[in-house]
This record gives C-alpha cells, sequence and structure tokens, in this order.
C-alpha cells in the first residue's frame, strides 16, 4: 500500500497539469481576440532572461448617470481592496479596446462592440490594472523585434477569463520574432 500511495499522487498530479493544459488551450481556441495598446518596458532580468514588462492603456472612463448625465467618478474606491475586478471594454471594428468602464451599462451602449474582462488589482490603483498578465517572457536575443509591439492579443471567455496569446504591431500584424533568430543554435535566421 505505501508503494502506491505516491504512484497514485504522481498519476494525479500529471492528470491535473494535462487537464489544465487542455483546459488553456480550449481557451485559446474558442475565444475572442481583444487588442489592447501597450506601452512597454523592457528590462532584463538575469535570472528570468528577456522579458518585458506590460503596461496598458486601458483608456477608463466613467458613464454618465440616467437621471442628471454627470458622470461616474472613477476613483480607487471603486478597486479598493479586491484582488481582482471585473470591467467591461468598448471595442473599435478591428476588436482594440477604445473605452474601459466598471459600469456594466458599457455593453448596452455597444452591444454588438463590447466585452466583459476580469482585471487584476495588485496595487488599488487605476493605472496598476492589467489582465491576465503583466509581463511577456521570450527567448534570449529577440529583444529588439519585441520592442516594435503596440499592442497585446488577449482571448477572452464570456465570463471575462483572458490569456495574453501574443504580441502584435501597430497595424495588429504578427511580428514573427521567432522567426529572427534561431535561439537554439545562436545564429540568426536566414530570409
Amino acid at each position: 500500500m505505501k508503494r502506491i500511495i505516491p504512484l497514485v499522487i504522481a498519476i494525479l498530479s500529471v492528470a491535473f497539469f494535462v487537464g489544465l493544459i487542455l483546459k488553456n488551450e480550449q481557451h485559446l481556441k474558442q475565444s475572442d481576440s481583444i487588442y489592447i495598446r501597450l506601452a512597454p518596458v523592457d528590462p532584463r532580468s538575469l535570472i528570468q532572461g528577456d522579458y518585458m514588462a506590460l503596461n496598458y492603456d486601458l483608456g477608463f472612463w466613467g458613464l454618465p448617470e440616467q437621471n442628471n448625465q454627470t458622470d461616474i467618478p472613477l476613483n480607487d474606491t471603486v478597486i479598493k481592496n479586491k484582488s481582482s475586478v471585473i470591467a467591461y471594454v468598448a471595442l473599435d471594428a478591428h476588436r482594440r479596446v477604445v473605452k474601459t468602464s466598471f459600469d456594466p451599462r458599457l455593453l448596452e451602449m455597444y452591444p454588438s462592440t463590447s466585452h466583459r474582462i476580469v482585471l487584476k488589482n495588485p496595487d488599488n490603483r487605476l493605472d496598476r490594472l492589467y489582465p491576465a498578465s503583466n509581463s511577456f517572457l521570450f527567448a534570449e536575443g529577440l529583444a529588439e523585434c519585441y520592442e516594435a509591439a503596440q499592442y497585446a492579443e488577449f482571448k477572452v471567455d464570456q465570463q471575462g477569463n483572458a490569456i495574453l496569446a501574443s504580441l502584435r504591431g501597430g497595424d495588429l500584424n504578427t511580428l514573427g520574432c521567432e522567426n529572427h533568430k534561431k535561439w537554439w543554435s545562436g545564429e540568426k535566421a536566414r530570409s
């Protein structure tokens, strides 16, 4: 019996991680893409390799109240002491985020071009909210290519859960950074 317990634990652990991977793969395949404008910073970590710290231009705004048409105040009390908050985004024709609000009436104002999204809240500050990830790891030697990123592509499901899928250029084009360098051999790719 003592020999079986570690084996059962190992099998259950592998099954859990395979299930998690399959769930995320389904999320990536079946979710809608939305694009959020970046304000990237590109530090280098000696421990992690190359990575880009991501800041997002979410374009927060208040919606007018129904009776007196004044704006709902946008301040940090709306998000105070919450690890994550639900926000609503209005998208343009290319599915880029143009407005973000905490008011669900945004979905009614833009029924065909709006989406719900869950934002992480590390510091109880509006300017520090982010969807899913605030950094992007990449292979060493590709920093110059990823500096051209202007948008982050997120796959967002109906509940608003987001997964960072890729970084994109100004016209939402794929950067193709993986083709610029063969990181496993240290050689530059030939065009």
